[in-house]
């Protein structure tokens, strides 16, 4: 009777016990005695910051809007990965010619709706899809809605509302819940602003060839490379640090700047102006709606709360397509060049393994010198024997981006069995 007892009691001092959540990358709200769910700002905060702003001389607005009655947790989610630039791939961006004096994607019609992240500390997504939303936009001149909660929901790194990284990998190579890669239609998987399940799969019509961060190391890169990725490859993926008055910016030059603030959100960078503002300014496009500072924009300084942080670009469109073909005896691996240059050292990894009793796990790897656009290149792995077998390919040629395809078959005597269009 008393180790029931003594068991009982144990399991209600377990379940009383509060669980933790996982950092968002934000200030912890509890740190700053705000409840969870309770606006960041007050009337009074706000007031105090237009104080703030009258007696320092700032070049822009604050006012109360939907973003400031927000949890802070709920706005910014950028967690920076310990050592994240260690092997990370850099492009110096180094300026070919003289830089104009401005320069804005909105005005060449090169930028899609804003959007809104709602109640989920999901802007690493919203600064993921962002930049190929616009490139899609640039190259094929057609605006589509691409899908944030698929990369909040089937992403394989652990990230969702409580933060994330950039996640430009699942639009181009690495693989999500379903082992599928590329990104998804809004359509197909509507933004909920929470951590619903992966209910794959789903259609991914979009792919990268690749992306590359801005400058020679980790930081803020310099201007001038930040402003050739913006004209090169359309606008960029970036990090900065919020603080209040970046919460509650209304419009105007935004010149607020606590070096001590800490990188804790993504946003785009579309362009830039050099006629305004004392140090000049970005052109900043956030994800808190378009009733958020002017129309969902900010006009920000040069080097204030450190925007550009872990800057990036993206290359679109995709420039190596994969197929994986069944029938009979085996299976037939495609790579195409759908690009319009030539693809060089192309290194060419492919996996069968499962079979019954697993008896299959092989690996080929292969080296093509280059191949011509529109060109194909095929390779059949003749196969006989029962049971589900998974194929995995992984291609990397040198001048492009890397691209990855698994499919999960069935093997059945001489006859292997796969989905459709793979």
């Amino acid at each position: 009777m008393k180790t029931s007892l003594i068991i009982v009691g144990l399991c209600v001092f377990l379940v009383s016990m509060p669980i933790g959540l996982s950092d968002c990358g934000c200030p912890d709200d509890t740190s700053t005695s705000q409840p969870s769910g309770q606006p960041w700002l007050t009337d009074a905060d706000i007031t105090a910051l237009q104080e703030q702003g009258i007696k320092e001389g700032w070049t822009f607005t604050v006012d109360k809007n939907p973003a400031t009655q927000r949890p802070l947790s709920q706005l910014c989610g950028l967690v920076v990965p310990d050592d994240w630039w260690v092997g990370a791939d850099f492009d110096p961006c180094t300026p070919k010619r003289d830089l104009p004096t401005s320069y804005d994607w909105r005005q060449l019609g090169g930028c899609t709706p804003i959007k809104d992240q709602g109640g989920c500390g999901s802007c690493w997504a919203f600064g993921t899809v962002a930049p190929l939303e616009c490139n899609i936009l640039i190259k094929d001149k057609i605006e589509v809605d691409l899908s944030e909660q698929w990369l909040v929901s089937c992403n394989k790194n652990g990230w969702s509302c409580n933060g994330g990284w950039w996640a430009h990998d699942y639009h181009q190579w690495r693989m999500d819940r379903f082992n599928d890669t590329g990104a998804v239609l809004e359509a197909d998987f509507p933004y909920n602003a929470y951590d619903e399940p992966c209910n794959g799969p789903y259609p991914h019509p979009y792919l990268i060839d690749s992306w590359r961060y801005i400058g020679m190391s980790q930081g803020v890169p310099k201007t001038d490379s930040i402003k050739q990725a913006i004209i090169d490859h359309g606008p960029v993926s970036v990090g900065c640090a919020v603080t209040q008055a970046f919460g509650a910016y209304s419009g105007g030059v935004f010149n607020e700047n606590d070096p001590d603030a800490q990188i804790n959100h993504t946003v785009a960078l579309v362009g830039w102006d050099d006629t305004q503002g004392t140090n000049v300014v970005w052109i900043l496009r956030n994800s808190w709606g378009s009733w958020w500072g002017e129309d969902g924009y900010m006009r920000i300084e040069y080097g204030v709360c450190k925007v550009g942080f872990g800057a990036c670009y993206v290359n679109y469109p995709v420039k190596t397509d994969v197929a994986i073909n069944g029938g009979l005896f085996g299976t037939t691996v495609e790579i195409r060049n759908v690009g319009d240059t030539t693809t060089t050292n192309i290194k060419w990894k492919t996996s069968l393994k499962g079979g019954i009793f697993n008896g299959i796990d092989e690996t080929f790897e292969t080296t093509v010198s280059t191949l011509e656009p529109g060109k194909v290149i095929s390779e059949r792995f003749p196969r006989i024997g029962f049971g589900p077998i998974s194929i995995a390919v992984t291609v990397t040629p040198k001048n492009v981006g890397k691209r990855a395809k698994q499919v999960e078959g069935f093997l059945w005597g001489p006859l292997l069995i796969l989905p459709q269009n793979q």
